[in-house]
């Protein structure tokens, strides 16, 4: 069962304003006579703690640091959802074509000084975080280690120690290189980082970093940050629905179906989750001729300079860039020339999945 601690409640909320009214009508029956604020709460910890007592009397967990009732869950994700400050502070113009042609450079850029290093040393850049390599890390066997990185070098690096979430390789110089763990969801966060520092919102991305972490790192959480951003959430869907209904698909043919209704799909088992709302769908593609509408919207998606996105319900998350999707294999060793992979949204082969937008990239 999801828990919210009090702890992550003051923090997701602290400096926000609530709208008293709106948060009554949405919830009659809970009392905020207590609150006063002229029809606003402000996000100051006196208030917050104040009203975390409120929604504390709806929960029966017997713990008055968490809530888990569905009752008082609710009504936290409500107040998440509704009445934070846009994450994009206002007023400041954001220049989302200089983040999507920075998130663009940034794949290009990490897959070809990868493949580079390996071409010139043998060893590139990233292992994945499933790989022997790793497994041989979590284990201590540097004996193993030693011996992977002489046979990829032929020789050339040697161990030289560990970092957090990497391993430093020693050459005959001197001179030192890292090969750093990643996963699919590791290069995702990375290529977004460089998207949102580059474009002056390192704040920012630190809230999205740190809300994914406290999501267990699900890609799904990360579509519902950037969705408050502004991103616009492209549902794909490349089989037909009838081929879905035909092949007992009843999952993916019921997600398709709330995307189309413009419903919220895939909200995850964290508090504060939402899911995400779908703004539009592409779908009947795969092995078909796609109807005009279809080509159109396909067509639109290829000129994104930078996409972020999940399939099927989070199990997979990827980025992408100028119609190809590029995702990080997790079980990649060091020497993987293809642990990043390049392959046509229209042959992606996914079943479902969102592909999120930047703004100005979708009308």
């Amino acid at each position: 069962m999801p828990t919210l601690d009090h702890a992550t409640f003051i923090r997701r909320l602290k400096g926000k304003s609530i709208d008293t009214q709106r948060l009554q009508s949405a919830y009659p029956a809970l009392n905020l006579r207590s609150m006063g604020g002229n029809g606003v709460i402000n996000g100051t910890t006196p208030s917050l703690e104040r009203l975390w007592e409120i929604i504390d009397s709806y929960d029966h967990d017997g713990n008055v640091n968490t809530i888990s009732d569905q009752a008082a869950l609710g009504i936290a994700e409500w107040l998440f959802d509704n009445t934070a400050s846009p994450m994009v502070p206002e007023g400041e113009a954001i220049d989302w074509r200089k983040l999507a042609e920075l998130g663009d450079r940034s794949i290009s850029d990490n897959s070809s000084a990868h493949k580079t290093a390996i071409e010139n040393t043998g060893v590139g850049l990233y292992y994945g975080d499933h790989s022997p390599f790793h497994d041989s890390i979590l284990r201590g066997d540097h004996r193993a280690l030693k011996a992977q990185i002489d046979a990829m070098s032929l020789g050339n690096w040697r161990l030289e120690g560990f970092e957090p979430g990497a391993v430093v390789m020693e050459d005959a110089s001197g001179r030192t290189e890292r090969v750093r763990e990643s996963s699919c969801i590791g290069w995702v966060i990375e290529n977004v980082k460089a998207a949102y520092e580059g474009a002056g919102l390192s704040a920012r991305f630190a809230e999205i970093s740190s809300r994914v972490k406290e999501a267990d790192l699900r890609g799904t959480v990360l579509c519902e940050e950037l969705q408050k951003d502004g991103w616009t959430a492209v549902f794909y869907c490349p089989r037909p629905a009838d081929d879905l209904a035909t092949a007992g698909e009843r999952e993916k043919l019921g997600a398709l179906n709330m995307a189309k209704a413009g419903a919220r799909v895939w909200k995850s088992p964290v508090a504060g989750s939402t899911g995400i709302r779908c703004d539009a769908v592409v779908t009947g593609y795969r092995e078909v001729q796609p109807d005009d509408l279809t080509e159109t919207l396909l067509e639109k998606l290829e000129k994104v300079p930078f996409f972020v996105g999940v399939a099927n319900g989070g199990i997979h998350t990827f980025v992408g860039h100028r119609g190809s999707v590029c995702d990080f294999h997790w079980t990649a060793q060091p020497d993987d020339m293809d642990a990043m992979t390049e392959n046509p949204v229209r042959q992606w082969k996914w079943d479902t999945g969102l592909y999120m937008v930047p703004p100005g990239y979708w009308s």
